[in-house]
């Protein structure tokens, strides 16, 4: 009887490995998925799927079990994905539910996803290669097809009466009421969405059970729960610590003084406030850049831990950012400040949906490819200087402060223009200098293509190697540690870091130690630093399971 214990034992210090909390996801870059439209069972390139008709498509737990591949090569070491629960089956005027948000039952598994055995599978194949499982879930109401007077809510699972439920009334009718906001029903006659009671005490200890059984059950890494300003705060506190894994809420808010005091019940929000001012710095040439700067200043003074804000640029709620423009410029730029905290699928493609239900495009029509734009090999190159500046890279910071890092690291903006943002992230010896812009593919006509970057701001010394990332570049700072950086060419953007820091790495940029003559870094004007990043043959796979086994870290943003 002694080998059952035994085989107890380590099945439960094995699942205590991956009930991540909020450190261990510090710093890992998430690869967000919308279930039904990333990949099929069938590995199929070609079945259709209508955006705009809001049916299912077809896409399975298991088709993501066949694409993590994809996921991993693009550098990312964890993914979210959509709620698994089984949804309401009617197919109305509002469309499906293919996204995983109208809940019926949260003790059964959506069968158009798949089985409950998948979802295990899909856990163990993440925990395989070293990556992380963010699950999705919904815990403010239920679904039901029809207006309120039709709903019998004896089918729900476990809320299987009224009792649980606060009265009807449609938060449409009343949106300006903050009481309302917490207790009306979200929805419409179409689709009800029966609201929860979250602050009765019988409520929250379903909940914490159901939630407690979900994690353990499938080895649940992480969770994002839905429309967290519709739920009264008091639930979260205790919801999060039955959950015992890393919470991030969602809230789309521009108002982060209303936002940023869930936190610490929850351990990270997705960052709404700075997403709107992003998408409108970036999303055209005329945008001013300086309002990102103002934005991270005001967060930081709402946020009590601004370094577990979860940047985006897209998800399935918003516009993806093809949509506002095709100029593949601006969406390297705008990926490349948000440092791929978490990026919705199909960005890395240029997917160019609007609002919703256009916005969820079927990714295997896509072919998966890796050189359809500069985009998948960008996101690539990102997530490989991230990972490693937060990890073999801080063998290289030259005196810390005692009990900080490059992930503790809150990033400082060293130069703003209305075109131009440079940031740095880290300290001397592993800092990453990036320089975005607002400029397009075509900046020549633009007056001010050219800036320096002082020494006080990047922490470069006089005559330093510093390596550019995308390009595999290297120049040389001039005698005061200044760096001279063109984006005539490209209109960005630029990544750098210390070229002598790079020796550790077998898998950036090559050869590190080449240099350039001239601190003027464009990469049209200097000499390479080896095979460019792009060009590299690398196993992702070793390199990946390697950091998570060495580092244990959401990329939560480079900006803040």
């Amino acid at each position: 009887m002694w080998w059952w214990w035994k085989v107890l034992i380590v099945a439960t210090a094995i699942r205590t490995v991956y009930a991540a909390s909020r450190d261990q996801w510090l710093g890992r870059s998430v690869y967000q998925v919308v279930t039904d439209r990333f990949a099929r069972s069938d590995n199929s390139t070609t079945a259709p799927c209508d955006t705009g008709l809001g049916e299912y498509c077809g896409g399975s737990l298991r088709g993501i079990i066949n694409k993590l591949d994809y996921i991993q090569e693009l550098g990312f070491d964890a993914i979210w994905i959509s709620p698994v629960q089984s949804q309401e089956s009617t197919r109305t005027a509002d469309l499906s539910a293919y996204h995983g948000y109208w809940p019926n039952d949260l003790y059964s598994i959506n069968s158009h996803f798949g089985t409950s055995d998948d979802l295990q599978a899909l856990s163990t194949a993440l925990h395989a290669r070293g990556m992380y499982l963010m699950l999705d879930i919904v815990v403010g109401d239920m679904a039901w097809a029809g207006n309120a007077s039709t709903i019998d809510y004896s089918t729900f699972n476990p809320f299987n009466d009224q009792k649980y439920f606060h009265d009807y009334k449609l938060l449409s009718e009343d949106s300006a009421n903050e009481t309302c906001v917490l207790d009306c029903w979200m929805g419409d006659n179409t689709i009800s969405l029966p609201d929860l009671r979250n602050e009765d005490r019988e409520v929250q200890q379903i909940l914490g059970t159901w939630v407690s059984q979900l994690v353990s059950n499938y080895s649940i890494d992480g969770l994002r729960i839905d429309s967290v300003l519709n739920i009264p705060p008091v639930f979260f506190s205790n919801f999060s610590k039955s959950a015992g894994v890393f919470t991030m809420g969602e809230g789309a808010t521009r108002d982060a003084s209303g936002y940023c005091p869930l936190q610490p019940s929850l351990d990270g929000l997705l960052n709404y406030p700075l997403y709107y001012i992003l998408s409108e710095a970036f999303n055209t040439t005329s945008g001013d850049l300086n309002r990102i700067v103002h934005s991270i200043d005001y967060v930081r003074t709402q946020c009590e831990d601004v370094t577990a804000l979860g940047t985006f640029t897209s998800n399935q709620d918003v516009p993806r950012f093809g949509s506002y423009t095709s100029d593949i410029s601006l969406a390297r730029n705008i990926l490349t400040i948000s440092m791929l905290a978490d990026v919705y699928y199909g960005e890395e493609q240029h997917l160019s949906g609007g609002f919703n239900p256009v916005n969820r495009e079927a990714l295997w029509l896509t072919k998966y490819s890796m050189d359809s734009t500069s985009l998948p090999l960008l996101v690539q190159s990102l997530n490989r200087i991230r990972s490693y500046a937060s990890g073999d890279g801080e063998k290289s910071t030259v005196a810390p402060k005692s009990g900080s890092n490059y992930l503790s690291y809150l990033s400082l903006p060293i130069y703003n223009s209305t075109n131009i943002l440079a940031m740095r992230k880290g300290f001397p010896g592993n800092q990453v200098v990036s320089v975005v812009s607002n400029l397009g593919a075509k900046p020549a006509s633009k007056a001010s293509t050219k800036i320096t970057l002082s020494s006080d701001g990047t922490g470069f010394s006089g005559g330093q190697n510093v390596t550019e990332i995308l390009s595999c570049k290297t120049f040389v700072t001039d005698s005061s540690g200044n760096l001279k950086v063109d984006l005539s060419s490209d209109g960005g953007p630029r990544v750098y870091y210390p070229t002598e820091s790079l020796n550790r790495s077998t898998s950036i940029c090559g050869d590190h130690t080449q240099t350039s003559t001239s601190s003027s870094a464009s990469p049209s004007s200097s000499t390479s630093a080896g095979t460019s990043l792009f060009n590299l043959s690398w196993n992702l796979r070793t390199l990946m399971v390697t950091a998570a086994l060495t580092t244990s870290y959401i990329c939560l943003p480079l900006i803040l």
